[in-house]
């Protein structure tokens, strides 16, 4: 084969990919299998166009919802041909993202469990197409606990008190202990209430009952753990007793005259 031959049949070549007759040969979508994401923060799912030529334009993107958290017909965010389209909360991670901008990641505004699962990203060039799905895997986190008693002030010694901790945000049902303030775990004696919230979160309550309190074991723990055992907050609580009367006799007080 003579060189102008060579370089006849190279020109021909590169035209039929240009041309978009070379399928899913000369680009790829690099993205993880599996991608985190926390309830009621932003989250990116990354996918990255690597075409093996250069000066690449991308004609068209897509991101969807696969199975069965998928709408008929409904993408997530499109762009074809210089018009974008996306639904409120998604959007190109990259902020002056253009056709000639390789990096295709999506961008959840504000995490939802629903958001959970597998998403389809599909692209195409001027030098072929490619997809790849990958996974969300959401979690959240449960707040601060918040401690209350009843009676709560001016306990009486010897009295049955009763101590609340309640914890709300969690992802999947999570765990309360108590302990003493010398350390000792009292999570035997104490009562634990689960429930799931229309938001797909857990929120946690939880009762331990001091019997008979004295004011020598004043100060109580709560630790909440999620499902792995991982600690996600505490709170302590001190029992308000009745201020100790100092008396109306003073030893030593002398009245002058």
């Amino acid at each position: 084969m003579t060189s102008a031959t060579s370089l006849l049949f190279l020109v021909i070549h590169f035209a039929c990919i240009r041309a978009g007759n070379s399928s899913e040969t000369f680009v790829k979508l690099e993205c993880k299998t599996e991608y985190h994401g926390v309830y009621g923060q932003q989250s990116i799912v990354e996918c990255i166009v690597k075409p093996v030529v250069e000066n690449v334009t991308i004609i068209m993107v897509t991101w969807k919802r696969v199975g069965a958290a998928a709408k008929a017909a409904a993408n997530l965010l499109e762009y074809h041909k210089d018009k974008m389209d996306a639904i409120p909360g998604f959007k190109f991670a990259e902020p002056s993202w253009n056709k000639t901008n390789m990096n295709v990641s999506l961008l959840l505004t504000n995490t939802k469990m629903a958001d959970n699962g597998e998403y389809e990203c599909e692209v195409e060039t001027d030098v072929g197409t490619a997809k790849a799905t990958p996974n969300l895997s959401v979690t959240a986190k449960y707040k601060t606990p918040t401690m209350s008693s009843f009676p709560d002030t001016n306990i009486q010694e010897n009295t049955n008190v009763t101590i609340y901790c309640n914890s709300t945000g969690g992802h999947q049902k999570g765990l309360i202990l108590w302990f003493d303030e010398f350390g000792t775990n009292c999570t035997e004696s104490a009562e634990l209430v689960a429930k799931e919230t229309d938001d797909g979160l857990f929120s946690l309550a939880s009762k331990f009952t001091v019997l008979k309190a004295t004011s020598s074991y004043t100060n109580y723990t709560c630790k909440v753990l999620n499902i792995n055992g991982a600690l996600e907050g505490k709170a302590s609580f001190e029992i308000q007793f009745v201020p100790r009367d100092l008396g109306t006799f003073c030893h030593g007080c002398y009245l002058m005259v």
